[in-house]
């Protein structure tokens, strides 16, 4: 598809001339430094398309998708923001979808991206950890991501094992994936201006993990940090018939020490123990 040229408004101006209002429930903070978009969208095309943008808002990403015929799909919520986004990228390689991203089926997905894509999203802090555990479940079909998430979020992430940042997604994502931060946003970046400031972090899915051990991994991991401030001995275990002792002994097994916090374990062990787990430990329905 041929270049072609979107004006690049800025978010205020927008906003007047459309008669709307950011929206605090939805987390509504829209990027207006054109270098910065330029950097992330230079990152999602460098790990190849289609893509599929969550939360486009008015459009500071999508224009440059759209600019350089780029195959995308922009998924809003807002339906005053997706009513504008769809008249001005009408005809354009991005096709709007008025949705929630939470809400739509994994089936609906694998129609629009039959060989897969690249997912990109300025996340609000409020739904971020949910589209990070959606985003798992659809590793197979969306392997890499360019996300915006606030500092601290991104920082969670991240985390080594050792700290208090470390925590369930942390060690989701570093048996999953290649999980990076690759740089800061600062919050005057944005409109309205945010109290805090983001960064922009690249996800790869790693193959190797079948679904059964993942969902072995969630029961074991979520016991773990259900109390973070006890040792792993006192763990909530329901899913095992032998109990506590059964625990222990599993933990042992993994080499870990039961008189251990949940945060100072590394991602592998939390692996090697959910792979201790039989089958049947694991409760219906775990995900």
């Amino acid at each position: 598809m041929p270049r072609r040229d979107f004006p690049a408004d800025h978010p205020r101006r927008l906003l007047a001339a459309l008669e709307l209002f950011p929206s605090r429930r939805l987390g509504q903070n829209f990027l207006h430094d054109g270098n910065v978009a330029r950097k992330i969208v230079a990152k999602a095309v460098a790990m190849g398309p289609p893509f599929l943008e969550i939360g486009p808002g008015l459009g500071g990403l999508t224009r440059l998708f759209a600019e350089e015929g780029c195959p995308a799909v922009a998924v809003e919520v807002d339906r005053g923001l997706a009513a504008f986004l769809r008249e001005r990228y009408a005809g354009s390689s991005v096709a709007i979808v008025e949705a929630d991203f939470l809400a739509v089926s994994d089936a609906e997905w694998r129609r629009r991206f039959p060989a897969g894509g690249t997912v990109v999203g300025n996340l609000p802090y409020s739904v971020a950890s949910p589209i990070v555990l959606r985003l798992i479940d659809l590793r197979e079909i969306f392997p890499r991501a360019v996300l915006m998430l606030q500092k601290e979020m991104v920082a969670r992430l991240c985390a080594p094992p050792g700290g208090k940042e470390y925590g369930i997604l942390s060690v989701y994502l570093a048996v999953l994936a290649d999980a990076r931060e690759e740089f800061v946003v600062r919050r005057t970046c944005f409109t309205p201006s945010p109290d805090v400031d983001s960064a922009v972090m690249t996800i790869r899915f790693r193959h190797g993990v079948p679904d059964a051990d993942f969902r072995r991994l969630q029961t074991v991991v979520r016991a773990a940090f259900a109390q973070r401030r006890k040792t792993l001995r006192n763990a909530p275990v329901p899913f095992l018939a032998g109990g506590s002792a059964q625990w222990r002994d599993l933990l042992r097994g993994a080499g870990i020490d039961p008189a251990a916090r949940a945060e100072s374990v590394p991602p592998g062990k939390y692996l090697a123990l959910a792979r201790s787990l039989d089958p049947g430990d694991v409760p219906p329905g775990a995900s």
